[in-house]
């Protein structure tokens, strides 16, 4: 397993720990996380990476991931506040981890967060962390 897969693994391992957050709904790298009757999931994805040459040809590589917490609201209750709860969950459980647990350098959270809106079906909130 690659250092970015095994990254990603232990983020997911974060979101999943007892008690896992949307119910064990985590996902990577998946295009549609949230399936029809459920009302909560996450995805991590491996966004890109990027190398600096440190020495004698060794690499030090930053790798971007994004989780991605959905939430579907019910009508008339605000999309944002829908995912809101797991949104915090996520960031708390990312923000405590130990980045030499997990074979990195660091783990840092960028202060940006992307929401991202859908009126499909049902109504539903996501809001991204990277």
């Amino acid at each position: 397993m690659s250092a970015f897969a095994s990254i990603q693994a232990a983020l997911v391992a974060a979101l999943s720990a007892a008690p896992a957050l949307a119910a064990g709904r985590i996902y990577t790298d998946r295009a549609r996380p949230l399936a029809t009757g459920f009302d909560s999931a996450v995805s991590v994805r491996m966004e890109s990476s990027s190398a600096a040459e440190v020495m004698m040809g060794a690499l030090d590589w930053t790798t971007a991931y994004s989780v991605e917490c959905y939430a579907r609201a019910t009508e008339g209750t605000d999309r944002a506040s829908a995912v809101d709860a797991l949104l915090t969950a996520a960031w708390l459980r990312l923000s405590a981890m130990d980045a030499q647990a997990i074979g990195a350098m660091a783990v840092t959270l960028h202060p940006q967060i992307d929401w991202q809106y859908d009126d499909a079906d049902t109504l539903m909130g996501c809001a991204v962390i990277r």
